[in-house]
């Protein structure tokens, strides 16, 4: 069977302390597929500058030297690069927007197989408004976000275990999609079925079977894990993947308005405050 690839990669460059593990997932991800790697840093310059003139309550701040923004994110890049030599990334390039991160990386998204981001990156940087990020990457993202907790001290040198969260849902099916070419090189599939009568989502007589057999023609060894539990969803799912060792949880993301869709759903917003290990999402 010929293996799908992710061939463009973008990283978000940003000075959490949580980067390392996010790099490190990014670069292994970009030698295992021979992908270019993008590493993007944003000074947040033009929207600062449009909530000063516009007479935001920050106003009243001193307003921050643009060239002192970007050289902060310069240096982030110099670094990014340094890495990726040490690292052994074939291809890879820097990008500095003086955008916002969120409008900076939603942009990036069109243009790249997989954005990888850590669930730590909870504020645009060079903005004194923070905004969650992660979530409103992954609801407005139109490619697939891979989340790296900071926790995360060995980084896997590739995605062995995998396990999806699977609700029926059209986001769930999209992320699905959107995984598969890490579905392909994993050695176990886990499917999660949760509390499927109280979601009252139809999928079947036997939730997760029918998934299973379709995943069978990509995969060989696929397992359903059928979870009923009055523990809240997103915490459940988080404790089935430290039971059996997942390296990768794969979800689709959901937001409670279309106008404002970066107000999470309770499970959504759960899984990226909690997840232990890599998170792929998508909407």
């Amino acid at each position: 069977m010929e293996r799908i690839m992710y061939k463009t990669i973008v990283v978000h460059v940003s000075p959490v302390s949580g980067m390392p593990a996010t790099f490190a997932v990014a670069a292994g991800l970009a030698r295992g597929h021979g992908a270019h790697l993008v590493g993007t840093a944003v000074s947040g310059w033009l929207e600062l500058n449009t909530l000063l003139a516009a007479g935001a309550p920050m106003a009243i701040m001193p307003a921050p030297d643009p060239e002192l923004l970007r050289q902060e994110a310069r240096s982030r890049l110099e670094a990014f690069e340094r890495q990726c030599f040490e690292a052994d990334v074939d291809s890879f390039e820097s990008r500095l927007l003086d955008t916002s991160a969120v409008e900076a990386l939603i942009l990036e998204s069109r243009y790249c197989d997989l954005l990888v981001a850590g669930t730590q990156d909870v504020a645009d940087y060079g903005v004194l408004a923070p905004s969650r990020l992660p979530g409103r990457l992954v609801t407005q993202c139109v490619r697939p976000v891979l989340l790296v907790p900071p926790g995360l001290r060995q980084p896997p040198a590739k995605f062995d275990k995998i396990m999806i969260a699977w609700n029926g849902s059209p986001g769930a099916s999209r992320a699905l999609a959107f995984a598969l070419p890490l579905i392909q090189r994993a050695s176990q599939v886990y499917i999660a079925v949760a509390n499927p009568e109280a979601e009252r989502i139809d999928m079947g007589a036997e939730p997760g079977a029918d998934l299973a057999t379709y995943l069978a023609r990509h995969h060989r060894s696929v397992q359903v894990l059928g979870l009923d539990t009055v523990q809240e969803t997103g915490s459940a799912l988080c404790d089935l993947a430290r039971k059996h060792s997942i390296d990768l949880l794969v979800a689709g993301a959901y937001g409670h308005s279309r106008m404002h869709d970066w107000v999470l759903g309770s499970t959504t917003a759960s899984l990226i405050e909690q997840s232990p290990v890599a998170l792929l999402m998508t909407q």
